[in-house]
């Protein structure tokens, strides 16, 4: 099986690129096309690139991220939660304020409704009286439900979020100073991989890839380049 397979995605039709290999050539001519290319008869262009080319740079980025890690494990999660979560996290503890504020005006309404029910029942305010009031106050409670319902998927994201970075963090771990990629390795850090197509207008062919991790998604470090660089006079990328 290709080491890519499935992990591929074209960055313009958003299809797969699938696998070519010809025992006419070497594996080092082994490369992905999007699958809507058909031989330039497809609605998308060929987003070619080389298996060869892939492996480079997946190993590079995923032997920097474990550098890193193993350098500057603050500085590794300090890089990841400036991008994921710092905006994350204050939003959530603002939706945590929120949700105690929503589900004390909750109670307190269920306690309104109690005591205007009663003054209906003796005749302390008119009938119609408490069916306004008690109309106004079910749909404010019915409302502050639903927002309260949001919330707290918002802060669980959040709080599983958090936790799959403690499981990236544990796979980085594992994989300090890797100089070989093998499948396993692939499919533990890489969610998938989007292709651009290349620019050829500098005079060289480059190639811009995006690289989404397992877990935390996309996470830019510093000096990363994401991508990819031939002369165009020499053979391809």
């Amino acid at each position: 099986m290709p080491i890519f397979s499935g992990l591929l995605y074209c960055a313009d039709c958003g299809d797969k690129l699938y696998f070519c290999t010809t025992n006419s050539f070497s594996p080092k001519q082994d490369h992905y096309v999007c699958s809507n290319y058909k031989s330039n008869t497809g609605t998308c262009s060929a987003h070619f690139i080389r298996e060869e080319t892939l492996k480079l740079f997946v190993l590079q980025r995923i032997f920097d991220v474990t550098a890193l890690f193993f350098d500057d494990a603050m500085a590794f999660e300090e890089a990841a939660r400036k991008q994921r979560f710092q905006e994350a996290e204050k939003e959530a503890r603002k939706r945590k304020r929120e949700i105690a504020q929503a589900e004390k005006r909750i109670t307190e309404l269920d306690r309104i409704f109690k005591r205007i029910y009663e003054d209906d029942i003796i005749g302390t305010i008119s009938h119609e009286r408490f069916l306004k009031l008690s109309a106004d106050y079910e749909a404010e409670q019915k409302e502050l439900t639903e927002q309260v319902k949001a919330w707290r998927q918002a802060v669980e994201t959040f709080e599983q979020d958090q936790a799959d970075f403690a499981s990236f963090a544990a796979i980085v771990r594992k994989y300090v100073g890797i100089r070989e990629l093998t499948p396993t390795i692939v499919n533990e850090f890489v969610k998938k991989i989007i292709v651009h197509a290349p620019d050829k207008s500098s005079g060289h062919r480059r190639q811009k890839i995006e690289l989404v991790w397992n877990f935390i998604g996309e996470v830019n470090l510093s000096g990363d380049d994401q991508t990819v660089e031939r002369q165009r006079k020499g053979r391809t990328a």
